[in-house]
């Protein structure tokens, strides 16, 4: 087997990923193990005969298993490796450690990382003010503050930070004001903080020279650090599919190894290669080692080694090499963006350029022009580098950018010219105030040039796209082919003319392809219904088996945008294009803001709203940017059939006359009075959904309903306005008498929900699921069967999954 690394790589991957999905135990994997070893030494205690016919394959298909389980078990024992702090969630604790790294977020607030062994590294919030960074990295830090465990993901498929931070070896985070930190001096560390006083001295003084605007992108480009980049300039580069250049990777370190070369004469010498060495660790560490800046310099060491020993090097054996390893020391690398991109990347380079080199030597040959060929050269890799990083880039980002097949030419060849003269920038900041002044506004105008450059293509609808994630099979189809069809395996069979050996490894392919999409499978369902957490809001996702989406209320505060930050990439990333209809029982923030939100980034057919809005239709517009003809104004005895056994009914406001619709608007009566209260029926479950009706609502809502009570009853209650003592009166619980009860509240300031409304709930033998607790709720339809999931079942005090028999409607 040529390349036998990489095939490791590759099963240890898969090893990690089943475990993470499938969660096995320990026993599973011991037994899985003894298999294994029996299967290896069986011909040995069977006779010479049998070690003959023993073939290679089998002894080949043992090892790479043995592997695939090393993978699986490596991260068994990591998800088991407990900090000893997390048992003490919510306690005072005194905590010490060294700061390796500062996070600025705003003059109030500040992120320091420590290392605390042997228990990896701590994350420390701190409120109040601190010094500069440059004063405490390379400090011992001794403080005591309240232990905190990250948060996992509260909606499906969305950042997961409890994860992100264990890439990063976090299990715990610290929160604490900055007057319960002290230092101990004794224990500085000298090499740290020297790095930090040039890195931080470095940046005070070209934060001088520089406008707000160039300066972040500037730091952004030579450090990695983007908490300085303005949101939209930041957007941007993503959507154009630049974005990297903001973020230390492979390129930057393949740049300055160039730089160093030139500069040291490219002499090839021990000398010359352990200056360099020394150089890409000193960068390594201005940019705080992150995982594909370890990668890039890795395979520059492992290189230069090669020459040093004079031995062949193999660059995708060698990246297959750097990988495992960093998977051996903390096998959560998979799950980080960084080490995704940066590891795909270099495959389909590695993959793809051998390839077309092929080709453009036979165009060379066919004779066709020098200066066509060389120009086919020069794009070539930037072109196989897009064409194999779109799937992934959709799947992570929810965008496809043609603007990046061309925007990546000038961008990458330019960041050639910047970066190592910002990497010059750094001893003269301390040498002369004149030169470092002159580089400064040299560095100042070329960021400015690339900025404009990411100004003329960004271009939204045009430029770039939302796209939906593929799926898990797609991905796995894709990049199973891409591999294949550019290796040298597949060249030598098409050569042969051995259709049996394609067939076979494309059969494989889609084999994988299938058994990955069954084992990662998807945390949304397909059909059903999914009450999000958007924090102290309303929002109810209804997807109806013949595939229509429907938002009831979209959440949304002014402090953060829900509709871009939660409701959209939820539904890309659960395969949604459109929303079919959109409802907000109410115009206030927490119900209607998100929706507005959400209609700038996402098409909406239909928008729904209580038919006194109608005098406000101009306004919504505006908000919206939707048209007059898709708005549609509801009253109560209006039903909405979405699908087949599945519809909603408006029970509440009834239709009034457009004098009362103008007294109401021009007294400014409360909002919630007018909320939208609807029933939705889905295959025999029945949802309230209550908006922010109080006592007089539910009173009103009864007396409407009195002769025909079962129009109010429904097997779960959307509690009103959030859990508040104002709402879900004991009367109108004995109406609705509901199963299960949702609260749909979020951190706020106003006590919901309250304490006595949860007590009537529990005492009538309601079921209670909150989104402040569980996260998302969702409801899923397996034929006459619900079953109910939480995001996070750990908070659940009752079954994480309960299930409800209810005859289809």
């Amino acid at each position: 087997m040529r390349r036998p690394i990489i095939f490791l790589f590759l099963f240890f991957i898969a090893g990690i990923a089943l475990e993470y999905h499938l969660e096995m135990n320990l026993q599973v994997l011991v037994c899985s193990f003894a298999i294994l070893i029996i299967l290896l030494l069986f011909p040995f205690f069977t006779g010479p005969l049998n070690l003959r016919v023993y073939c290679q394959p089998i002894r080949l298909a043992c090892l790479l298993s043995a592997v695939f389980l090393l993978g699986s078990t490596i991260l068994y024992f990591a998800e088991n490796d407990r900090d000893p702090l997390e048992a003490l969630e919510g306690k005072k604790y005194q905590v010490q450690g060294r700061v390796i790294t500062v996070q600025v977020k705003d003059e109030n607030s500040c992120q320091v990382l420590i290392t605390a062994e042997p228990y990896g590294k701590r994350l420390i919030q701190i409120r109040g003010g601190m010094a500069s960074p440059v004063e405490l990295i390379g400090k011992w830090m001794v403080v005591r503050g309240t232990i905190t465990i990250p948060a996992e993901r509260r909606n499906p498929n969305l950042f997961d930070y409890r994860l992100y931070l264990k890439t990063r070896n976090v299990r715990v985070i610290i929160q604490a004001n900055s007057n319960q930190i002290t230092f101990d001096e004794s224990r500085l560390a000298l090499l740290p903080s020297a790095v930090a006083r040039l890195k931080y001295g470095f940046t005070d003084r070209l934060k001088d020279h520089m406008s707000p605007e160039t300066y972040g992108v500037t730091v952004g480009m030579l450090f990695g650090d983007r908490s300085y980049i303005g949101e939209d300039i930041y957007d941007a580069f993503q959507k154009n599919g630049i974005a990297h250049i903001l973020s230390v990777s492979g390129i930057h370190v393949g740049i300055v190894y160039l730089y160093i070369s030139k500069l040291l004469g490219n002499r090839k010498t021990i000398a010359f290669y352990m200056l360099t060495s020394g150089f890409l660790i000193f960068y390594a560490a201005l940019s705080e080692f992150s995982p594909s800046v370890v990668r890039a310099a890795v395979m520059i060491f492992i290189h230069i080694l090669s020459k040093i020993l004079w031995r062949p090097y193999d660059f995708p054996s060698c990246t297959a090499a750097c990988g495992l390893v960093m998977l051996i020391i903390n096998p959560y690398y998979l799950f980080n963006t960084g080490f995704q991109l940066s590891f795909a990347a270099v495959f389909c380079l590695a993959s793809g350029l051998p390839w077309t080199e092929r080709k453009l030597n036979r165009l060379q040959q066919e004779g066709k022009p020098e200066h066509f060929v060389k120009l086919l050269r020069f794009l070539t890799p930037l072109f196989v580098i897009q064409l194999g990083m779109a799937p992934l880039t959709a799947y992570l980002f929810n965008y496809f950018s043609v603007a990046s097949f061309f925007a990546n030419i000038p961008i990458i060849a330019l960041s050639g010219v910047m970066i190592p003269l910002g990497i010059s920038l750094i001893p003269l900041a301390f040498l002369g105030e004149l030169l470092f002044g002159i580089g400064a506004r040299a560095m100042e105008l070329l960021v400015e040039l690339m900025i404009w450059m990411n100004d003329c293509f960004y271009l939204p609808g045009v430029g770039f796209y939302p796209v939906v994630s593929p799926s898990v099979y797609f991905l796995i189809l894709y990049y199973g082919f891409f591999f294949c069809l550019t290796s040298e395996m597949m060249r030598v069979l098409f050569q042969r003319k051995n259709r049996r050996g394609i067939a076979l490894i494309c059969a494989a392919i889609v084999l994988l392809s299938a058994l990955s999409h069954t084992i990662v499978g998807s945390e949304n369902p397909d059909a059903g219904l999914i009450f999000l957490d958007v924090g102290q809001g309303d929002s109810l996702h209804i997807k109806t088996p013949g595939g229509r989406n429907v938002l009831i209320d979209g959440g949304g505060s002014q402090n953060y945008n829900v509709g871009k930050n939660i409701l959209l990439p939820y539904l890309l990333k659960s395969g949604v294009r459109e929303i079919d209809l959109a409802i907000a029982t109410h115009l206030h923030d927490d119900h209607y803001l998100g929706l507005t939100q959400l209609a700038k980034g996402m098409k909406i057919k239909k928008f729904g709203t209580y038919e006194i809005n109608r005098y406000r239709e101009e306004e919504i517009l505006e908000e919206t940017g939707l048209k007059r003809e898709n708005m549609v104004y509801l009253k109560a005895g209006d039903r909405i059939q979405l699908d087949q056994d599945v519809w909603i009914d408006v029970l509440y406001p009834k239709e009034r006359t457009a004098e009362e619709y103008q007294r109401i608007l021009f007294q400014e009566e409360d909002e919630n009075k007018s909320s939208l209260m609807m029933r939705v029926t889905y295959r025999g479950l029945s949802v309230l959904m209550t908006g922010d009706i109080g006592f007089d609502g539910e009173t009103e809502l009864m007396r409407q309903y009195q002769a025909d009570p079962e129009q109010i009853r429904a097997d779960i209650l959307k509690v009103g306005h959030h859990g508040s003592k104002y709402s879900t009166g004991d009367h109108f619980l004995e109406s609705v008498a509901p199963e299960i009860a949702v609260f749909q509240v979020g951190k706020n300031n106003f006590g919901h929900p309250h304490e006595a409304v949860i007590e009537k709930c529990s005492k009538k033998g309601i079921m209670i699921y909150r989104n402040d607790q569980n996260g998302a709720i969702i409801f899923e339809t397996e034929g006459q069967t619900w079953h109910i999931k939480v995001l996070l079942p750990k908070n659940m005090h009752i079954k994480e999954l309960t299930e409800i028999s209810k005859a289809a409607g």
